[in-house]
């Protein structure tokens, strides 16, 4: 910026200079031509008043052949005649150098006039007229001379105004033409080379430079844009080089996290892990790092010494090994943390103060990580650790499942099946006492109860089986209803309607297989003893929450004296109501039916605050 005003002030002022000079040139032609033609105007009024010398010579030769000397026009003529030769436009146009041609043609006119005609015209009273006609003749030649030398001294003015014209207008033309040369030739083409670099640098472009090197404004502003274009330039170079360092660690940042990313969701998505998907962890780790090969060795069991080794290369062992007995495959240096080993460098897999072994990566000795593949390493690390304590919990998880489910299967046949069994083994040692004591109807009746006890269990057998085998998949229990619906439809001889808000309830798996089973159980009593047209299944919610299941029909009704088999299924739902935290309720309705109602109060509603009044 100082650069460029100091070269438009230079600028400016040169152009000013020329203009100066220019205007003075033009300044002084004029001044010195109008001296000179005011110098040159006295010369026309002196070159009349000398060729009136001439007609007041032949006047005054006219009057005096013709006049007496005494007239007064006789001497009002010489008056006139001196009047001429002293008149001020010819006098000052005299020189005074005696050596004058003018000088010397103006005295001898004078001369003539005092010496010759002016004594012979004053006392000439008719006499010799030819010898005044010579005289008058010869006064008119001398005047002739000095007009002639007026004539000549005014076009040398004219002339001298001329020459002086067009010398100055030669200087001001060569003037012109040397600040316009000095313009094309000194001044545009270090201008356009300095353009053409400026351009450049518009562009991006430092490396044009300018070729003037003069010690003028020019000059100075070339060499200070080559300056600027050069620290630019490397200005430039070392801003490409840090941005292209940047660009290569976003690149490498967004690599490690898309690695990582990746790395997550295989890790999350697969239970149990499996060989293949750790490896293949392995070896996206050792193309983002561009380290490695990298090995994996987690530790199997609880001694520490059977370890599965997995690696990143493709051709390497990857399978269950049995440790050496220097026991190095899973070193005790690093408590946690990276640690070198030699050529190794390893990370411990650890969650929760769980040790599940350590990532190693093999490389050349003396070669140090970096400390981003450090922290990637460590990262990965860890995610592979969560990974295995999100096994090894999934799998306690299932391990308590299969282990709760066996407590029901236990608990549900020991309050049926072992029961019934129970009862049979009575039955049957009192048959054996009735058979040695040969009592015949007691045996009869003893069979009878056999009989009906081996069904009841046939029957409570089938339930059991029914309620192991019974699933509610994704669709929820709304459709485990509407298929328990169609199937009691289609097996008993009555018309079934489904009520209530079923979808979105805030049960658990485990209250929505108890309420799929009290209902199932309550469909099953009314298609084998109620003799019902129809039957309803309803819902609700009252305003503290507790939801209310109901099964109404309108069959014969309960009656004081129930079918046993009847009596067993209302206590297995009555089990399942108090697994529900709830209350079973069958009574009967008028003008006949039942209904079967569950008030219970989901789990999840409450572990809820209660919001007070």
């Amino acid at each position: 910026m100082n650069g460029a005003f100091y070269l438009r002030r230079s600028l400016m002022l040169r152009m000013l200079v020329a203009m100066a000079a220019i205007s003075c040139l033009a300044l002084v032609s004029l001044l010195g031509s109008i001296v000179i033609a005011k110098s040159a105007g006295g010369y026309a009024d002196a070159i009349n008043q000398a060729g009136s010398l001439r007609m007041q010579a032949y006047r005054l030769l006219a009057t005096s052949e013709l006049l007496p000397a005494d007239h007064p026009r006789r001497r009002w003529q010489h008056e006139q005649m001196e009047a001429t030769l002293a008149a001020g436009a010819i006098i000052a146009l005299i020189p005074v150098d005696a050596d004058d041609p003018l000088r010397e043609a103006y005295d001898r006119v004078v001369e003539c006039w005092h010496e010759t005609l002016r004594p012979n015209t004053v006392d000439f009273e008719g006499g010799d007229v030819f010898r005044l006609d010579d005289k008058v003749a010869e006064f008119v030649d001398k005047v002739d001379i000095l007009v002639g030398r007026l004539q000549e001294y005014a076009e040398s003015k004219v002339v001298f105004l001329e020459v002086f014209q067009g010398a100055s207008l030669a200087v001001l033309v060569i003037f012109m033409v040397m600040v316009v040369y000095r313009i094309v030739c000194g001044v545009m083409p270090p201008f356009r080379d300095l353009i053409r670099v400026v351009n450049g640098v518009m562009v991006g472009d430092f490396s044009g430079r300018t070729i003037y090197r003069g010690n003028d404004e020019l000059g100075l502003l070339s060499r200070t844009i080559n300056k600027m274009n050069a620290s630019l330039s490397e200005m430039y170079g070392q801003l490409e080089k840090r941005v292209a360092a940047k660009t290569h660690e976003l690149k490498r940042s967004n690599d490690a996290l898309r690695m990582l990313y990746l790395t997550a969701r295989r890790l999350n998505g697969v239970t149990p892990l499996t060989r293949e998907e750790l490896e293949e962890v392995l070896r996206q780790l050792e193309a983002v790092t561009d380290e490695g090969p990298f090995e994996l060795r987690l530790s199997m069991g609880g001694n520490g010494k059977d370890i599965v080794r997995l690696s990143s290369r493709p051709g390497a062992e990857s399978a269950f090994v049995q440790a050496p007995s220097r026991g190095r495959e899973i070193s005790d240096k690093a408590a946690a943390g990276l640690y070198a080993n030699g050529n190794e460098y390893a990370v411990r897999v650890r969650e929760a103060g769980r040790d599940f072994g350590e990532l190693r990566v093999h490389q050349p000795p003396g070669h140090m990580l970096a400390q981003w593949k450090i922290e990637l390493v460590e990262t990965v690390a860890g995610l592979i650790a969560a990974a295995l304590s999100l096994s090894e919990k999934a799998d306690e998880q299932r391990r308590l499942a299969l282990m709760d489910e066996r407590a029901v299967i236990a608990r549900e046949l020991h309050d049926s099946l072992a029961q019934s069994l129970s009862y049979l083994k009575i039955q049957v040692t009192r048959l054996q006492m009735q058979l040695d004591q040969q009592r015949h109807e007691q045996v009869a009746q003893v069979v009878a109860e056999l009989r009906h006890g081996l069904n009841s269990s046939y029957r409570q057998l089938r339930e059991l089986l029914n309620t192991f085998r019974l699933r509610i998949h994704e669709s929820g229990l709304e459709a485990a209803l509407e298929e328990t619906v169609l199937e009691y439809s289609k097996r008993g001889d009555f018309e079934l309607t489904l009520k209530g808000q079923w979808s979105g309830l805030s049960l658990t798996p485990n209250e929505e297989i108890h309420v799929l089973q009290i209902v199932r159980e309550s469909l099953s009593n009314v298609a084998r003893h109620a003799r019902a047209r129809h039957c309803t299944i309803s819902l609700a919610v009252d305003d503290t929450g507790h939801y209310q299941l109901s099964v109404t029909d309108d069959g014969v009704g309960i009656g004081p004296q129930s079918d046993p088999s009847m009596s067993h299924g209302m206590a297995i739902m009555e089990e399942r109501a108090r697994s529900l935290s709830g209350k079973l309720t069958v009574r009967g309705i008028k003008p006949c039916g039942t209904v079967v109602t569950v008030r219970f109060l989901p789990r999840l509603l409450a572990q809820l605050p209660v919001a007070s009044e």
